[in-house]
């Protein structure tokens, strides 16, 4: 499996930028003809490109001449917009990340996707982010500064948790080169300011501090092989050493924080790759070859077999490591070879059935017959947890764009959804007690009580409690998206907010507004089927609750759930939980 982690994309045509937001230099697409075109910055030509950046039969021919199984594409960072209002870079981002799914759904299972994100505002990087990855993305691509603001920025950091969260694969890309000025020409700005800049990003991050604050779960890389990094080690761990205060907020030596990321292999010559594997590990370099552009690697993958690395190691950087930073299952992702491009994608590697059917694995020995039934009906609740996740994730982006009648119809689908855990219970009913109690033993301390996903539900519906973040720390990923679900707003929030930025919510009483929206159904009848939606989705969510206390009650009785709650007794205590309270009091508000 042979896997390019740096490649670009532009899409064959885009909106008018400029006449969309009112301001001039937005980059265009202007086809001259054939297979070429231009990118330009106004009136201003940026470069020149050709079909390889949207047309996918090409990529795939040129990825078959190079033997590359796969590539992760990546936005080209002039359409990052880090300088324009953040509105207008989140709608950019969005428009191309859009852009860049739909061209790999017509890559046949070979093309993967990282998205872009308004860097300049965290938390609408962060939210961009989660719908990226919800919606097929890989992870991100981000310039490796904003304005004056390095990778040690404390709010950048904050956008690296979150990717660790999300987990997120990140990849670090130099743009907006410092001393243009004095680099007019030779295209020095790429030559001399690329490689500057992303050692600059690494160092800035480094003594910064940040990889102490990040979690270990990071998957981070830096292009161009790290820039100028590897070559200047000696020198900056020299200045560690020796002197106080190069080690800013960081708490070790430079060369400690080698393993916690990585580069590309896009440095064009056999002696220097090899020489960059030696310093960061044959574990922390990947195939990147800047394709379709013209600096990029002419044959991809060309470098690293021509070197004389081992052939473990050229494995590695050709796809195992890739692998990895992607989160991409052991077994390839391309389950037959396609030497000429010809093979079709099956609804078994669609769906990676293979590797889905293997994550099984009882804790009783020998296994007992009905562990595997409590395992997956688990799993699938987690799934359809994360199914949820992603629809109301979408309710909210509909109360934001005013797209009420959209937001109805996802909370339908997610009140269909619900229906399904309640009824999947009843699977598990038929389980007998002493057939559970055989092997409960082995779950502890494990516990639904546990459920990250499902806590994730509750705080991003509203209902949220900073006390149980303390069952999650074990998970730092579940931890850190716990979190940021506690900061955001809500569900429940955006949906008043929504109402209020209506002239919906006459005054402070929350109650009285939905009780005058009922009372004017021929005007209010989308955010009346909003209300009934919500009020269902809560009406279901307490089904659930109930069903499971019953169905605890059946299997163990009273005892201690295997989590330390007090089981039943426990479960109990959730039942008066309210997600939309203000719903259910309007109710009461309403007259015969």
């Amino acid at each position: 499996m042979v896997i390019d982690i740096h490649n670009h994309f532009f899409p064959q045509s885009w909106p008018d930028l400029a006449a969309r937001f009112g301001t001039p230099d937005w980059p265009s697409i202007k086809h001259s003809g054939g297979c070429k075109a231009t990118i330009m910055l106004g009136d201003r030509s940026f470069r020149e490109i050709d079909s390889a950046c949207w047309d996918p039969e090409v990529r795939l021919e040129n990825m078959d001449r190079d033997g590359v199984d796969i590539q992760l594409m990546s936005a080209t960072p002039v359409l990052f917009a880090y300088e324009r209002p953040s509105e207008h870079a989140l709608d950019c981002a969005r428009l191309f990340n859009d852009a860049a799914l739909e061209l790999c759904s017509r890559g046949k299972g070979r093309l993967l996707s990282l998205c872009q994100v308004p860097l300049q505002d965290i938390d609408a990087a962060c939210a961009e982010l989660t719908r990226a990855m919800r919606a097929g993305h890989r992870g991100v691509e981000i310039g490796n500064h904003v304005g004056l603001r390095n990778l040690d920025d404390p709010g950048i950091l904050t956008f690296l948790q979150d990717c660790a969260a999300e987990g997120a694969a990140v990849l670090v890309h130099p743009w907006d080169m410092l001393a243009r000025d004095r680099m007019p020409n030779y295209m020095m700005p790429w030559t001399v300011g690329m490689p500057a800049e992303t050692q600059l990003s690494i160092v800035s991050l480094l003594l910064g501090g940040g990889f102490d604050r990040l979690p270990a779960s990071l998957r981070i890389c830096f292009a161009h092989g790290g820039g100028s990094f590897a070559f200047l080690l000696g020198r900056l761990e020299n200045a560690w050493q020796r002197q106080p205060l190069v080690r800013g907020r960081s708490e070790h030596p430079p060369r400690y924080y080698l393993n916690r990321f990585g580069v590309d292999s896009a440095v064009f010559d056999t002696r220097t790759l090899e020489f960059l594997v030696d310093v960061m590990g044959a574990d922390h370099v990947m195939l990147g070859s800047d394709y379709p552009f013209p600096l990029g690697e002419e044959h991809v993958g060309a470098l690293i077999r021509g070197s004389q690395l081992a052939p473990e190691v050229k494995t590695k950087l050709l796809g195992e490591n890739a692998r990895t930073f992607l989160g991409l299952p052991a077994e390839p992702h391309v389950t037959e070879p396609r030497p000429s491009g010809s093979g079709q994608l099956t609804y078994s590697a669609y769906l990676r059935v293979p590797e889905l059917i293997s994550l099984q694995h009882p804790q009783s020995s020998p296994p007992h017959h009905d562990e595997m039934l409590f395992i997956i009906i688990h799993e699938t609740y987690e799934l359809w947890f994360k199914q949820l996740l992603h629809e109301l994730d979408g309710v909210i982006s509909s109360f934001r764009a005013f797209e009420i009648y959209e937001a109805a119809r996802l909370l339908r689908r997610c009140t269909e959804i619900m229906r399904v855990l309640v009824e999947q219970l009843t699977i598990l009913e038929t389980m007998l007690p002493t057939h559970f109690l055989a092997f409960r033993g082995k779950l502890h301390p494990a516990s639904g009580f546990q459920s990250e996903q499902f806590r994730e539900i509750e705080f991003l519906c509203g209902l949220k409690d900073e006390k149980m973040l303390r069952y999650h720390q074990p998970t730092p990923e579940a931890y850190a998206s716990l979190e940021r679900r506690l900061r955001e707003p809500s569900l429940r929030d955006v949906f008043f907010e929504t109402l209020a930025a209506m002239n919906l919510i006459p005054d402070a009483d929350r109650a009285k507004a939905i009780h005058n929206l009922y009372l004017d159904e021929r005007n209010h009848r989308d955010w009346i089927d909003v209300c009934e939606r919500l009020t269902e989705f809560d009406e279901l969510l307490v089904s659930w609750r109930l069903r499971h206390i019953q169905m605890v009650e059946r299997t163990i009785g009273v005892r201690l759930g295997t989590g330390g709650s007090a089981g039943a007794s426990y479960l109990k205590l959730t039942l008066d939980k309210k997600l939309f309270p203000e719903l259910w009091e309007a109710r009461t508000l309403l007259v015969e």
